[in-house]
C-alpha cells in the first residue's frame, strides 16, 4: 500500500471515529432525557430574567408564569418555584401586596432551595396571622432593592418592609445612581470562560446534567474535581471584603439601604434583617464579625432599624441553618430569621 493511500485510509478512520463518537453522543442525549426527565431543573436561568427599571437599571426578576422544580446537582434540594404574573415568587398577585409587610431581598429572602412555605417571609405570615408579600429575587444587591421596589406598582402600599442583607454579598462601595446609568447590560456581554461553559451545558444537555449529578455525589470524583479546578469545594472560605476599607464599604452599603428607606412614606416602619456570614456561625470567624458589627453601627448613624440573629443562628448551628454543600438557608434558617423579624414586627408593627 502506497503513502498516499495509507492516509486517506488513516483519515477515513478518523473521519468514521468522529461520526460514531457524534451518533454516540446524540443517542445517549436521547436515551437520558427519556429515562431522566427532571435533568433540567438545575438550570436557575428557566425560571429568572433580566428586566430593566427606569431609573434605576437591570435587575433579576421572575419568568412570569414559570411552575417548575428546581434542584440541587449534589442533592442538596428540590423545591417547587411558581413564579406569578408579576415576576415574583408569591402565590398571590401583586395587586394583593397592598397593606402588607414586604419582604425585599436576594436568593435567601427568595427562598432558595425552600419550599414556597418555608421561605422566612410565609413563616412570618403564619407568626403574625397575616400575610405577607415577597418581592425578593436572586442575584440582586442593595441597588436591585431599590429596583425591586420602584417596579412595584405605585397605587400600593406596604404596610411595614423588611430588607434582607446578606453580609457575604450584599456589602459593596455602591453609587447605585451611577448603576442606573450604565447602558443595559445584556447576559451575551460575558466573555467565553469555563463558568460560562458549564452553564450553557447545564441549561442545553441532559448528558451533561446526568452525569454531573453522578460525579458530584461520589466522594473519591468529587474531590478528583475540586483539585482540578473543575468544581469548587463545598462552603469553601470566601471573604470578599478582605483587606479592604470596611467602614467605607459599610457607609456606603448603609447610605444606599436609608435611600431605599426614603422611598417609602416616612411613617413606614423599615427594618434591616442582617443575615449572618457562615463562617461566623461555623467557627466565630472574628473577620466576618469585624463586618457584622461595623454594618450595625453603620445602619445606626442612618437611623435605621435592623435585626441581627446572630446569637439564635450559633446556638442552632451551621448544620442547624445551612443545607449541606449549598450556601442558603435551610428551612430552619428561615424559620429562625422569620421569629426575630416576627418580634420586631410584632414591637413595631401594629
Amino acid at each position: 500500500m502506497s503513502d498516499s493511500e495509507t492516509k486517506v485510509t488513516w483519515k477515513g478512520g478518523l473521519i468514521a471515529l468522529l461520526i460514531g463518537l457524534v451518533f454516540l453522543a446524540g443517542v445517549s442525549e436521547i436515551v437520558v432525557r427519556i429515562v431522566y426527565p427532571t435533568w433540567s431543573e438545575f438550570f436557575a436561568g428557566r425560571f429568572l430574567t433580566v428586566e430593566n427599571v427606569p431609573g434605576h437599571g437591570d435587575v433579576a426578576v421572575g419568568r412570569k408564569g414559570f411552575d417548575g422544580y428546581f434542584s440541587q446537582n449534589n442533592g442538596d434540594f428540590r423545591a417547587h418555584i411558581a413564579i406569578n404574573e408579576f415576576g415574583l415568587r408569591d402565590a398571590e398577585p401583586v395587586e394583593t401586596a397592598d397593606g402588607r409587610v414586604w419582604i425585599i431581598g436576594d436568593s435567601m429572602a427568595f427562598g432558595w432551595g425552600v419550599e414556597g412555605d418555608q421561605m422566612y417571609s410565609s413563616v412570618i405570615g403564619r407568626l403574625r396571622d397575616e400575610p405577607t408579600y415577597n418581592i425578593a429575587s436572586p442575584g440582586t444587591n442593595v441597588c436591585g432593592y431599590q429596583a425591586l421596589a420602584a417596579r412595584m406598582p405605585n397605587n400600593l402600599t406596604p404596610k411595614a418592609v423588611v430588607v434582607g442583607l446578606i453580609l457575604e454579598n450584599d456589602l459593596a462601595e455602591y453609587d447605585c445612581q451611577a448603576y442606573a446609568a450604565q447602558p443595559q447590560r445584556t447576559t451575551g456581554d460575558k466573555d467565553f470562560n469555563l463558568q460560562q461553559l458549564k452553564v450553557t451545558l447545564m441549561q442545553h444537555t441532559a448528558l451533561y446534567n446526568f452525569f454531573a449529578v453522578a460525579m458530584k455525589r461520589v466522594d473519591v470524583i468529587r474531590e478528583i474535581l475540586i483539585k482540578l479546578g473543575v468544581v469548587n469545594k463545598s462552603q469553601a472560605y470566601r471573604n470578599l471584603l478582605a483587606g479592604r476599607d470596611i467602614q467605607r464599604i459599610t457607609e456606603s452599603t448603609a447610605g444606599e439601604l436609608a435611600r431605599l428607606r426614603n422611598m417609602f412614606s416616612s411613617d413606614t416602619p423599615f427594618v434591616v434583617l442582617i443575615a449572618p456570614a457562615r463562617f461566623e456561625i461555623a467557627d466565630d470567624d472574628k473577620d466576618f464579625k469585624v463586618i457584622r458589627l461595623a454594618m450595625n453601627e453603620a445602619l445606626s448613624k442612618q437611623n435605621l432599624a435592623y435585626v441581627d440573629p446572630i446569637d439564635a443562628f450559633k446556638a442552632a448551628g451551621f448544620t442547624g441553618t445551612h443545607f449541606v454543600h449549598d450556601g442558603h438557608w435551610s428551612a430552619n434558617g428561615h424559620r429562625i430569621a422569620a421569629e426575630a423579624l416576627t418580634r420586631w414586627l410584632d414591637a413595631n408593627v401594629p
